[in-house]
């Protein structure tokens, strides 16, 4: 197997605790990609905090190594766990993160300038936290990457797609090995969008996709809210010949019993399309 996979949290927008959340889980995003001694993190979501338990249990605080953590953005249920992840406070560990930079206007009106660094460091400003980026004691590295851009982690090829939210986000396409995973969260689909990802994800093994909303409650008012449908991800991953379609970012109003519903839905249409619950893995 080239690339193993599992979902550390697939809940969006906020966490959510609950009985009738207890199938599909609460944490916000974050997935865990490895191929052999390479660690790929994608977003730091609430769910960073278990893998970050998960780690600890492996070799990695005796021979500490390297842990590479890739943005899609930086929106509050994509870094909210960062402060949580117990390696980044190793000294052993070299963390390599990686995101983009963006001017957006400030408070005062004025253009400002936010790489990932700057990001993740205000997030944890004193105001907020009480435990500054400089009491993390690992070694970090941060990398401005952008859309169209290639890189290579390990024996892992990385791809970087740009997606339609507010602010954009972007897409990550990991191949090893002839296997292919994408990781598409935070999306808005229009037809150019539903195209242009079809092409970036063509020939894929899985794609992870944002169906946070049915299509009845996206045209009842979501629009422009930056989030997609099972049936926008079908169409994707049919237009792409994508093998299998995993749905995350579940909307935190969405019980298990609304998920398992949204699941039978979309099976009916493709039947490779899985609702996908916090802690599931796989490999390729």
């Amino acid at each position: 197997m080239s690339l193993k996979i599992k979902y550390y949290g697939v809940r969006g927008s906020l966490p959510v605790s609950g009985g009738e959340f207890a199938g599909f889980g609460g944490n916000t995003t974050c997935c865990y990609v490895q191929h052999k001694d390479t660690k790929i993190v994608i977003d730091a979501g609430t769910g960073i905090r278990i893998l970050g338990l998960d780690l600890m249990r492996t070799d990695l605080p005796k021979t500490g190594g390297r842990i590479n953590m890739l943005f899609t953005h930086t929106h509050w249920d994509h870094i909210q766990g960062f402060p949580f992840f117990i390696p980044a406070f190793l000294p052993n560990v070299e963390l390599d993160i990686f995101g983009e930079t963006k001017t957006v206007p400030g408070l005062d009106g004025e253009a400002e300038v936010w790489s990932i660094e700057r990001a993740l460091k205000m997030q944890q400003h004193f105001i907020f936290f009480p435990v500054g980026t400089k009491y993390m004691s690992s070694n970090k590295k941060f990398h401005e990457i952008a859309a169209g851009q290639k890189i290579r982690l390990g024996e892992v090829d990385v791809e970087c797609f740009a997606l339609h939210h507010p602010n954009s986000t972007l897409a990550f396409r990991f191949t090893a090995e002839g296997k292919s995973f994408v990781f598409s969260t935070d999306v808005e689909h229009n037809e150019d969008m539903l195209d242009r990802l079809a092409h970036f994800s063509q020939g894929a093994d899985v794609l992870a996709y944002d169906c946070q909303y049915t299509t009845a409650e996206y045209n009842a008012g979501k629009v422009g809210w930056g989030h997609s449908t099972y049936e926008s991800g079908i169409e994707i991953c049919k237009r792409g010949k994508v093998q299998s379609l995993h749905m995350i970012h579940h909307d935190p109003l969405h019980t298990d019993k609304t998920l398992f519903q949204m699941e039978n839905d979309a099976q009916a249409l493709f039947p490779q399309a899985h609702m996908i619950p916090e802690g599931f893995e796989f490999s390729l």
